[in-house]
């Protein structure tokens, strides 16, 4: 058994530094630690926020916001809460546990790494709006697998971290679909009963 966690860990880094050292480029570095941030999104979130409440049924749309904010509630403290003192893995910029040869453009961080939190997030939230509107699904999930990238990219993440905060993501953003669907079929079904026969 050990030697199969030693080949994943071993893996995992390889990947590591195939996306953090070969595929790096300088002039790519100040891009990626850009978009890599909340903050940067912020405005652009709000404008398309504007706009899709604008264009879409606002019932709907005041709806779905609803279900993203709700998702982002539960997946941020699920993450960094929960989930990572489960696992408790040092990040790959950790001072003292860093993977040689690595560039952390970020700086060195003792907190923890898997799941990585903006994958979790980015992909709960892909999934949920996934849920709503299929034939966009492939624009936001490459959205969200590009600031799963980025966390790669500038050295905070190991690879498996993105994908296994993209598996727990998936699944909350799923839940949280699944959850809505069936309180408002019990809601129609209760709307249904409640009707007197004419």
């Amino acid at each position: 058994m050990q030697h199969f966690t030693d080949f994943l860990y071993s893996a995992d880094k390889s990947v590591f530094l195939f996306i953090n050292v070969t595929l790096s480029h300088p002039l790519l570095d100040p891009v990626m630690t850009r978009i890599t941030e909340f903050k940067f999104w912020l405005i652009p979130g709000i404008i398309a926020a504007a706009l899709y409440v604008w264009r879409e049924n606002k019932k709907k749309a005041l709806i779905v916001l609803g279900l993203v904010a709700l998702t982002v509630a539960l997946s941020d403290p699920l993450s960094s809460r929960v989930l990572k003192n489960i696992f408790a893995r040092p990040r790959p910029c950790h001072p003292v546990f860093f993977v040689e040869g690595g560039r952390f453009l970020l700086g060195n961080w003792t907190s923890l790494s898997f799941p990585s939190s903006h994958s979790v997030n980015m992909f709960a939230f892909a999934t949920l709006l996934f849920c709503f509107y299929r034939k966009y699904g492939v624009y936001f999930y490459s959205f969200a697998g590009l600031i799963g990238y980025t966390r790669v990219y500038n050295g905070v993440h190991y690879p498996s971290d993105v994908v296994g905060g993209a598996v727990f993501g998936c699944l909350l953003g799923w839940g949280v679909y699944a959850g809505f669907m069936f309180i408002k079929s019990r809601l129609r079904s209760k709307t249904v009963s409640e009707t007197p026969d004419v």
